[in-house]
């Protein structure tokens, strides 16, 4: 016992100095990388192995942090756009914790011996965009794009395919996914107080003369839209929401109308007018297809009015008129834009240009140039055709079909009325996101948008399984 001592410390001493001399090079490594920053790295390793553990804790964490971290425009919080940092060869903390929670879910499910299922009504946009983002990565190649920057032109999308498949896998019971959404609701109504306090101390970007707004990127908009969307459905279905939402509800309101965002006022009146119509009685659903058609022309026509007040949000909605898009230099940049894309796809109709390939003004000058303008389409749908060719068309589509089936089968399946509160405002929200994709492109292209929607959408596949969420432990079922 005594000869064997002493190898037992030898052998704990050199596993001590491996551990020891292995952290001090990612501490080294990490510094040289990053900074000062690196020496929270082994930190940093620690917590991400504790989480890899806890599945639903690290998704949850990766969506909370890319809902509350705003971009450098953002005057409250400017040291949270670090998440969107390069940290190594274009890759950002974001895309580590994305793939994190992925591996964290896929862990789980050898762990415990599940098989992981892909939500029907999302197969088939799932296999298209695989092939539209392989397509798409041999075109740019074929382009003289390298296979490095095909890759990480493509990490967006790849979100877009992962995220809700992880989520949709997650193993939780009813009163965990109670939980979520109450927790969803909490961060959109803290977002949306950060946002009013953002334009009361005047911190943020400014618009339309001294003015600033809420919040610019789409992100914080999507999840404020959705969260009144819910409250919107829970009070016309008599889901009986918690008071604190309801005390919420005037900042949600608020920070979406100090947002400016034109694109999604249209979208939170379309879908209000669809929560409305659809959550009310079978009459108000067939004039779905007259009121849709109303919208628009409503739409086309705003700018006929004439308003003679010269507060900032009245110059906004005046700028929705036909006849200053004409003149507005930024609004006539995206008519010639869009001009030249079409032209681009008629001559490439099949396979697009290919990832990170840029498009040509070959059919129309554009009024003002955009740094790396020329990567990006203020449309989606045109963008997906642009960079993944036909295939990526199709993808766009099926997934976003997919998507509102799921919310769909929510609304009218789920037990519980804040559930469906929750696929009902996710079914209008889908159709305002049509909307608003005609003026941006956000899907499988901005970042923080794409983590959100795609946890959104995983969450509607798990609600929407054809086996029940399991009860609560403790809880007994009805026929048990």
């Amino acid at each position: 016992m005594a000869a064997r001592r002493p190898t037992l410390l030898r052998g704990e001493a050199l596993a001590a100095a491996v551990a020891t001399s292995s952290t001090l090079l990612v501490v080294l490594l990490a510094t040289r990388r990053v900074g000062a920053a690196g020496l929270l790295a082994p930190l940093a390793l620690v917590a991400a192995a504790i989480l890899v553990r806890r599945p639903l804790v690290l998704v949850g964490l990766v969506v909370v942090l890319t809902a509350m971290c705003e971009g450098p425009t953002f005057g409250l919080l400017h040291f949270t756009s670090h998440l969107y940092d390069q940290i190594y060869k274009g890759l950002t903390p974001l895309d580590i914790l994305v793939v994190l929670a992925v591996a964290s879910v896929g862990i789980d499910l050898i762990a415990h011996r599940r098989r992981p299922t892909v939500p029907r009504a999302l197969m088939v946009g799932f296999a298209m965009l695989v092939l539209a983002m392989l397509a798409g990565a041999v075109t740019g190649h074929a382009a003289g794009v390298s296979l490095r920057s095909v890759a990480l032109s493509e990490n967006v999308l790849a979100y877009l395919l992962l995220l809700p498949l992880a989520v949709s896998n997650l193993d939780i019971d009813r009163r965990q996914v109670s939980l979520v959404l109450g927790g969803a609701m909490a961060v959109a109504i803290v977002k949306a107080g950060l946002g009013v306090i953002e334009v009361l101390g005047h911190y943020g970007v400014p618009v339309e003369g001294s003015s600033t707004l809420s919040y610019y990127e789409p992100a914080a908009n999507w999840l404020i839209m959705i969260a009144v969307l819910a409250l919107f459905a829970a009070a016309l279905g008599r889901a009986r929401p918690p008071m604190w939402m309801l005390l919420g509800a005037p900042l949600l309101i608020v920070s979406l109308l100090l947002s400016y965002r034109r694109s999604f006022w249209i979208a939170a009146v379309l879908g209000l007018l669809l929560v409305l119509l659809l959550g009310s009685t079978p009459t108000g659903r067939r004039l779905l297809v007259p009121a849709g058609l109303a919208i628009g022309l409503a739409t086309l026509l705003l700018g006929s009015v004439h308003f003679q007040a010269q507060l900032p949000v009245v110059k906004r909605a005046e700028s929705l008129a036909p006849t200053s898009l004409e003149t507005n230099a930024e609004d006539r940049y995206r008519l010639d834009e869009r001009a030249n894309v079409l032209g681009e796809i008629q001559r490439h109709p099949i396979t697009g240009l290919g990832v990170d390939v840029p498009w040509e003004a070959s059919v129309q000058p554009l009024s003002v140039e955009h740094e790396e303008g020329r990567l990006y389409v203020h449309f989606a749908a045109l963008w997906y055709w642009l960079k993944l060719g036909i295939l990526g068309l199709v993808a766009y589509v099926s997934l976003l079909l997919g998507a509102a089936v799921l919310a769909w089968r929510v609304w009218r399946a789920s037990p519980e009325p804040m559930l469906r509160a929750f696929g009902l405002a996710s079914l209008c929200g889908l159709a305002g996101l049509v909307v608003i994709e005609t003026t941006a492109s956000f899907t499988g292209v901005d970042p923080r948008f794409t983590v959100l929607l795609s946890a959104q959408i995983g969450l509607l596949a798990l609600l929407a399984r054809p086996t029940p969420l399991t009860a609560p432990r403790g809880e007994v079922s009805a026929g048990g």
